[in-house]
């Protein structure tokens, strides 16, 4: 029975990433992901930079 649970959440978390590739949102949601990691990363370059400094 536990075998069986755990096969339909996998099976549940691979439809979730196919249907999260597949649908337009998700290109939304990696732009954002991609903007903020660039912001982070000015922020940290920022920081080390004044701790050089």
């Amino acid at each position: 029975m536990k075998v069986f649970i755990g096969s339909i959440i996998v099976i549940l978390l691979l439809g979730f990433g196919v249907w999260l590739m597949l649908s337009p949102s998700f290109k939304k949601v990696g732009d954002t992901a991609y903007k903020l990691k660039k912001k982070l990363e000015e922020d940290d370059n920022g920081k080390h930079e004044q701790h050089k400094g």
